[in-house]
């Protein structure tokens, strides 16, 4: 079993990921080299019509045998469907969700490891954070960006999951257990999806704690804030109307 497996979504990506993968892989080979700690990197091709699963495969042929594996499948099905697909197939202990624009510094990963039971931390389910405030981070993001994303928060608190400032960002990391326990029962595939983990992640009991990350933007993002931001509120609405009435009853310990 590996240490850790990182699970890359990917749509379209073949421009922004072949420099996610790289410094990826270079950071998590460097750190099996000096502490024995082993990875594998999933990355979920989520329909793409463009050349990402060449991308992924050339990059796989001159890796590590084993490190770097993917899952493609077509029609296009939502992230949402892309990182529940990867979280249940792969096979590590710590099982991290990694935008393939690389906004989220790979490095950032150990503070969330610190985070957890085994880091002292005492968390089975740690999310990076742009919202959190922290002088040791730094976020970098457009300001348009971030007044959309506060209000979205915003509705998020006040309905669902009341004390998490930052619950898109795309840099999560799972227990195993945890992982497979909340992933079995999510069911959405837009952008919202997020908001399902987490409330699910509290249903089960988890304490989902947040960490501040260094958070860069990087252009080309797949949300368009004109007509994903409003299939968003619908999607937190449905989530909602769904815990009102036990959809996710079962996902209780």
């Amino acid at each position: 079993m590996p240490f850790l497996s990182v699970i890359i979504p990917a749509y379209n990506e073949e421009r922004r990921l072949p420099r996610t993968l790289e410094s990826v892989y270079e950071f998590l080979l460097a750190e099996q080299e000096r502490s024995g700690r082993t990875f594998e990197i999933l990355v979920v091709d989520d329909g793409s019509l463009d050349g990402t699963v060449e991308v992924v495969e050339e990059f796989a042929r001159h890796s590590l045998d084993n490190t770097v594996r993917l899952v493609s499948y077509a029609p296009n099905q939502g992230k949402g469907f892309a990182v529940r697909t990867g979280m249940l197939k792969a096979e590590g202990q710590y099982l991290l969700m990694n935008d393939a624009d690389g906004s989220s510094p790979i490095e950032e990963v150990e503070r969330l490891l610190a985070a957890t039971t085994s880091g002292g931390g005492g968390a089975k389910v740690v999310i990076g954070s742009r919202a959190k405030e922290d002088p040791t981070a730094k976020v970098n993001a457009l300001a348009y960006r971030k007044y959309i994303g506060n209000t979205f928060n915003l509705i998020v608190q006040s309905l669902l999951l009341p004390g998490i400032h930052d619950t898109q960002c795309g840099f999560k990391l799972f227990e195993r257990q945890a992982a497979q326990e909340i992933f079995s029962v999510a069911r959405l595939n837009g952008f919202a999806f997020d908001v399902e983990l987490l409330y699910i992640a509290r249903l089960k009991g988890y304490t989902v704690k947040e960490v501040a990350i260094n958070w860069n933007n990087v252009e080309g993002s797949k949300v368009n804030v004109l007509t994903d931001s409003p299939r968003m509120l619908v999607e937190v609405l449905i989530i909602t109307i769904g815990a009102w009435f036990g959809r996710y009853a079962k996902a209780k310990v």
